[in-house]
């Protein structure tokens, strides 16, 4: 998938070194991605992580490449995959601090909403945070993705607190929509 600012490809663990070498171990990241495994502390635990979510048959991990820099600057996946449903979920979205802020996030929303819904048959896409994430929910609300409610003690996080998680969706109704509000929030940085 390829926009102006991102491209999105196929996540490799080989990613991981890239992205140590960006991220190394900041806790305001890992804090809110990577549920079921220690935060890492190396390159060498992204990489087993990497190789742990890449092989989840319900899922697809993607790379944010920047278009400008050509460097892998974080990643993004299709999470809970229920063709039967025509449902895909938007998650464990990460992008290094120092290439954070501009809509480098909003275009990979976009391009995965896009793919989705226009070549993969999708009629419901979810995208979830933890409700105590600002950063997220305020990224996920730019998308035009409507609240659906909090779901209390969802899951146990990484430091033994359990989180309450905020669903937001975009529906097929809703997709011609929220798609120009994206064509028109991206046209702006353009």
């Amino acid at each position: 998938m390829h926009g102006n600012l991102v491209s999105l490809r196929p996540l490799e663990a080989s990613d991981a070194q890239t992205l140590w070498d960006l991220i190394g171990d900041d806790s305001d990241t890992w804090k809110w991605v990577g549920s079921g495994a220690p935060f890492p502390a190396s390159a060498n635990d992204l990489h087993n992580e990497f190789l742990r979510k890449i092989n989840r048959p319900d899922s697809e991990y993607f790379a944010i490449i920047d278009k400008v820099t050509g460097t892998v600057i974080g990643s993004t996946a299709y999470l809970d995959i229920r063709e039967e449903d025509c449902h895909f979920e938007i998650g464990s979205t990460f992008i290094a601090p120092t290439f954070r802020g501009g809509n480098r996030n909003i275009e990979a929303k976009y391009l995965m909403l896009t793919e989705a819904f226009e070549n993969r048959g999708a009629v419901r896409i979810t995208i979830k945070a933890n409700a105590a994430n600002s950063r997220s929910l305020k990224a996920i609300e730019k998308t035009g993705a409507k609240l659906e409610g909090l779901l209390r003690n969802q899951r146990q996080e990484r430091d033994g607190t359990w989180r309450t998680a905020a669903y937001h969706s975009v529906i097929i109704e809703d997709w011609p929509e929220t798609k120009t509000k994206l064509e028109k929030l991206l046209s702006l940085e353009n």
